[in-house]
C-alpha cells in the first residue's frame, strides 16, 4: 500500500499532519491561468533570457537557449559534476527565481543524469501594473563532462 512507504530515511509516521487545502486555490488559479488563450508571453529571448544570462549562479554554465513552437523557452545548462540532487535544486530555483513571477510552478523531474525543472510562472489578474501573462520554461541541467 502506498501510504505505508516511508517518506524519507527516518519516517516513522507514513503520513503527515495536514493537507495542502488552504494554499490549493493558488494552485487552481495558476492552473486556469495556463490554460488561458494567449496566455503566454512572446518573446521570452527579450524578456527571460538577459536575467538568466545575468544571473551568474556558481556552479552553473547555460549552454543553449532557445524557443520552442509551443512558446516553451528551454535552458541547456551544465552543473559542475558531482553535484547532490539537493545541489542541483538550489542551484537551479536560484537561477530560476531571476524570471518568476507572483505565481509560478515548479516541476523537477530527473531524464538520465540531468534534472529537469519545467516552469509555468506569471502574474494573476490584478496582480501587478501589468496585465495578466505568463512564461513557460525548461531548465535541464546536466553534470559537466571533462574540464
Amino acid at each position: 500500500m502506498a501510504g505505508s512507504r516511508k517518506r524519507w530515511d527516518t519516517d516513522d509516521r507514513f503520513t503527515g499532519v495536514a493537507d495542502a487545502s488552504a494554499l490549493a486555490p493558488a494552485v487552481e488559479e495558476l492552473a486556469a491561468l495556463a490554460r488561458r488563450p494567449g496566455w503566454v508571453a512572446e518573446d521570452p529571448e527579450i524578456h527571460l533570457v538577459p536575467h538568466l544570462r545575468g544571473a551568474s549562479v556558481d556552479g552553473v554554465r547555460i549552454v543553449e537557449i532557445r524557443t520552442g513552437e509551443d512558446g516553451v523557452l528551454a535552458v541547456d545548462a551544465e552543473c559542475d559534476p558531482g553535484a547532490s540532487r539537493g545541489e542541483l535544486r538550489r542551484r537551479a530555483w536560484v537561477l530560476l527565481g531571476t524570471v518568476a513571477e507572483p505565481a509560478a510552478s515548479v516541476r523537477e523531474r530527473r531524464d538520465g543524469d540531468a534534472a529537469v525543472f519545467e516552469v509555468v510562472t506569471g502574474i494573476p489578474d490584478g496582480a501587478g501594473p501589468f496585465a495578466s501573462h505568463g512564461h513557460t520554461l525548461r531548465l535541464t541541467l546536466t553534470p559537466a563532462t571533462g574540464p
